[in-house]
């Protein structure tokens, strides 16, 4: 399973690219109250995340897109750490005992520095720190 949160697109992008590598589904996390669909618009919203550390709600995921054992998680790097929606992802669903394949975009950040947040939020999980995505 590919589950990935996607502000501009590029997330998306990437994890659809997977998804052809792979077979495996796609699942899009979606914030209870949605991002304006275009970045420029959102900055305000997600820098004022950034400042407060507020977490947005995000829908709950269905059952079965957690029944897989590997799951590749993707999202944006904000403020040189994971998009806020996946850290509220990771806050309602429970990864243990999965394998993490993460991956992020980012014109600057690397996905190392998300990589502490991402162990606190999936704790019982197995993250694979080397996987990258261009090399499937």
């Amino acid at each position: 399973m590919i589950i990935y949160f996607s502000q501009g697109g590029h997330t998306k992008k990437v994890a659809e690219q997977i998804a052809k590598k792979t077979g495996d589904q796609l699942y899009a996390i979606e914030p209870v109250e949605p991002y304006p669909s275009k970045t420029i618009q959102a900055i305000p919203r997600i820098s004022r995340e950034i400042a407060t550390q507020t977490i947005p709600s995000v829908k709950k995921a269905p059952a079965d897109v957690l029944v897989d054992d590997v799951i590749y998680l993707g999202y944006p790097m904000f403020g040189m750490d994971m998009a806020h929606a996946m850290r509220g992802f990771l806050q309602v669903n429970d990864l243990s005992s999965k394998v993490v394949k993460p991956f992020m975009t980012s014109g600057t950040s690397t996905l190392k520095m998300s990589l502490k947040t991402l162990k606190k939020l999936a704790p019982n999980s197995v993250i694979d720190e080397t996987f990258d995505p261009k090399n499937l």
